[in-house]
């Protein structure tokens, strides 16, 4: 049975889920909320339907896209997840012009809202608040966190890395949203595990309380399924 009192509030949602799993500070976090405003200013709101794909790797850069609603998933080779994105990040930016490819596929986890606007126009909005340096830790952190995801993945057992994904994407929700929008199948591609796989690792995690029963995923104990996920509760 769902716990909703863990999920009861934004604040308390975000203390109940977020503390156990650390991550990047997004992007308007970071820069503040007048640099965010004038970075939508200079963009073109798109709206993407779930599994909608904003960024397909390989395909050529020069554009980001700034997230102000939704989760968004970053895959690269196939489909293997590299890290989820929600409301006030930034996506896009390691490939600031048209002659540097895509090194990655960002795909809505749900109905998403998105401003697509140049590189160039970020740049130019970054220049005029000296936010450059502050933008720039943050894609070294990107880098890094991905980095480490990878890195985490490869030594986890099969029913720690389903245990963290869930985590990872309820953490970036909207407000108050213990539902994971992704089938077995699609966590399976992006763990690049087998389906059967990831329903064996998913009824156990019902049977534990760490996630709720019914046909879908959803969280109905942060705390046990940290413990799942192999994390120290904070």
């Amino acid at each position: 049975m769902l716990r909703s009192r863990e999920f009861r509030g934004g604040e308390r949602r975000r203390r109940s889920v977020g503390r156990y799993v650390g991550g990047v500070q997004n992007f308007r976090a970071l820069v503040g909320a007048a640099v965010w405003s004038s970075v939508l200013a200079v963009g073109v709101p798109r709206e993407f339907a779930r599994a909608g794909v904003l960024l397909r790797e390989g395909e050529p850069g020069g554009h980001v896209f700034a997230v102000v609603r939704g989760r968004v998933l970053i895959t690269a080779d196939g489909g293997l997840v590299l890290s989820v994105r929600g409301s006030g990040d930034v996506v896009g930016e390691l490939a600031p012009s048209v002659s540097i490819p895509r090194t990655a596929t960002v795909v809505a986890l749900e109905r998403c809202t998105a401003y697509r606007l140049a590189t160039t126009a970020l740049d130019g909005v970054l220049g005029r608040y000296r936010a450059c340096g502050a933008v720039r830790d943050y894609l070294r952190a990107k880098l890094v966190d991905a980095a480490d995801q990878q890195v985490r993945s490869a030594r986890l057992s099969s029913s720690a890395r389903v245990a963290r994904l869930l985590l990872e994407v309820v953490a970036v929700a909207d407000g108050v949203d213990p539902r994971v929008p992704l089938s077995q199948e699609a966590v399976g591609r992006a763990l690049g595990m087998a389906r059967s796989t990831v329903a064996e690792q998913v009824a156990a995690l019902r049977r534990s309380g760490a996630l709720a029963a019914g046909p879908r995923l959803v969280v109905g104990d942060p705390g046990a399924l940290a413990s799942a996920a192999g994390l120290p509760a904070r």
